[in-house]
């Protein structure tokens, strides 16, 4: 997959040799006061320049834009990168987003950066559950997760919250309880039986969950009922052709989507690019495996015909003897039959010469 350059972030961290600059290198790239960006450290637990790490200058400079909901940074001005966003969440009623690719790096920035447009475009919010925001509390203190992890759970709320506001989210209250993964499953199955749903997820068990679920939505699948006057203005109203989507991906790296597959050769999962298809598609390894196949019965298909063609052959190269065989029987019977009638034919002939000569003796004498 083609990767991005990530320009705007760019800088010599090497000649940055105090945190005092860290602090003015982040102000000045993202164009905000210096005191503005110390406090919005302060506030995430960064309380001291001695704490600032020049290697840790990305990790602050996302943190600062998550604080104040800077996207900017994070725009990739690609056509076919935007088209490829387009289609990718295109025919889908609801979108969610999981815990995960919330904290993953600086994915999700790049992430809602460059699908805003498209999602304002097609009038489409994010979905975020409550319980992925309880998710986010529960973290921001886990002292088990790494510290970049904490601080992303500590600041993405703010993001949200400020996304929501400009209409891009809908922090969603399902009242949930118990595990969330199986909470989500449960949605989806009340929900898609209406709406077609993604979700976007780095839980590879959570996405084949998924894809089994969209399997089960297609098989009890609820047909409209459309009255008489519906049906004659509307004439493409096929029933057999409702199908519903229910699909996961995972977030990559510069806000890109790959879709989770199940192989129903190997039932083994993958990902690969999103396709309007069936969740239930062979993998590249059977892929091979059942080309291999055919190839050796095709082979064992043409040994198959080279015997039966032999097996011809030589039945009628025998069937050829035989009437050769016939033929010239038949050849020798008839030149048998021809020298007895010659035969026959010499011995009246010296039969009558002989009566000829006895009655000319006998007519002298």
């Amino acid at each position: 997959m083609a990767r991005f350059k990530r320009t705007y972030f760019s800088t010599s961290t090497q000649s940055i040799a105090k945190d005092d600059e860290v602090i003015k290198e982040i102000a000045t790239s993202l164009e905000l006061s210096p005191s503005k960006v110390s406090t919005a450290l302060r506030g995430m637990g960064i309380s001291s320049y001695e704490k600032l790490d020049v290697e840790d200058l990305q990790l602050y400079k996302e943190l600062v834009c998550c604080k104040f909901g800077i996207l900017k940074p994070f725009i990739i001005e690609d056509e076919n990168f935007q088209l490829q966003l387009d289609e990718g969440i295109k025919g889908f009623d609801e979108i969610y987003i999981d815990t995960a690719p919330l904290i993953h790096k600086d994915w999700f920035m790049y992430f809602i950066a460059n699908i805003a447009p498209v999602l304002r475009r097609r009038r489409q919010k994010l979905v975020i559950l409550e319980k992925t925001m309880e998710e986010l509390h529960g973290l921001k203190n886990n002292d088990e997760k790494d510290l970049d992890v904490r601080l992303r759970a500590t600041i993405r709320p703010a993001l949200i919250r400020a996304l929501a506001k400009k209409g891009l989210v809908n922090i969603m209250d399902t009242g949930s309880s118990g595990i969330a993964d199986d909470h989500l499953i449960e949605l989806f199955r009340r929900r898609g039986k209406n709406k077609d749903i993604l979700l976007i997820t780095q839980d590879r068990e959570l996405s084949e969950r998924v894809v089994l679920l969209q399997e089960e939505l297609n098989k009890n699948i609820e047909i409209p009922h459309y009255t008489f006057f519906q049906r004659l203005r509307y004439k493409n109203l096929i029933d057999e052709d409702i199908r519903r989507k229910a699909i996961a991906c995972k977030l990559l790296e510069d806000g890109t989507l790959l879709r989770l597959y199940l192989c129903p050769r190997c039932l083994d999962s993958y990902y690969d690019k999103i396709v309007d298809c069936e969740g239930f598609v062979i993998c590249s390894s059977c892929y091979y495996d059942l080309k291999e196949e055919e190839r050796l019965e095709k082979l064992e298909e043409k040994k198959i015909e080279e015997k039966k063609y032999i097996e011809v052959e030589k039945k009628k190269d025998e069937l050829s003897r035989i009437l050769e065989e016939k033929e010239e029987l038949q050849n020798q019977t008839s030149v048998a039959k021809r020298l007895k009638q010659r035969i026959l034919i010499i011995r009246g002939v010296i039969s009558i010469i002989l009566l000829l000569v006895i009655v000319i003796v006998y007519n002298c004498i």
